[in-house]
């Protein structure tokens, strides 16, 4: 894939500083992969915070992906798509882009993966991995037992979602996660960079 660490945003969480202005610093540190997942944003609105964003990824030559919405990923030029654990398939998302996007998956059981590798995914992220206030609602945490055999059973690279700090990275990589992805970790209206770094310096 090209990167194994997988930020992703939450712009509430900068305030008040802008989302792209957190980018930047991100990308500057080393990161090379972002997911905007702004969902309480109309497709509308969700061009117009990306189009910047999308513009300095390009700068970086980062990878960008849009959650949930091809035609935002496709107007900005993202890289790639999110799609939710609930959403339509793989196969009519490439078939519908012209099989343009990479496409990444969020899972929370084994029966899922399998089902989205059989689809043609590129990459999942598997949580609750630890327990973690950013992803409510998503039933009790897996465990790096799960993740293990979820690595094991799929041919995909599976990053580890969910309560990851820079001192859990060890123990996800051991279990076998190809990265880690995180929200809480590095998305903050100060020293973002500098978080991120941590993850990257232990990932590299």
């Amino acid at each position: 894939m090209g990167f194994r660490l997988y930020v992703i945003t939450d712009r509430h969480r900068c305030a008040p500083t802008p989302l792209a202005d957190v980018v930047s610093e991100l990308l500057d540190a080393g990161v090379t992969a972002i997911q905007l997942r702004e969902k309480d944003l109309d497709d509308t609105e969700l061009i117009g915070l990306a189009q910047p964003i999308a513009e300095l990824c390009r700068n970086y030559k980062a990878k960008l992906f849009i959650n949930t919405s091809t035609r935002v990923a496709l107007e900005v030029g993202a890289a790639g798509v999110h799609l939710p654990a609930n959403a339509e398939s793989v196969e009519t998302v490439k078939a519908r882009t012209g099989n343009s996007l990479y496409v990444g998956c969020s899972v929370h059981s084994l029966d899922a993966a399998q089902k989205r590798e059989a689809e043609g995914a590129d990459f999942l992220t598997y949580s609750p991995i630890y327990r973690t206030a950013s992803k409510p609602g998503y039933g009790p945490v897996v465990g790096v037992e799960h993740l293990a055999e979820m690595a094991e059973s799929v041919k995909l690279p599976v990053f580890a979602l969910g309560g990851i700090t820079p001192d859990r990275v060890d123990e996800c990589l051991a279990a076998g996660a190809f990265g880690v992805a995180v929200m809480s970790g590095v998305m903050s209206p100060a020293n973002a960079g500098e978080q991120a770094r941590r993850y990257l310096d232990v990932l590299c």
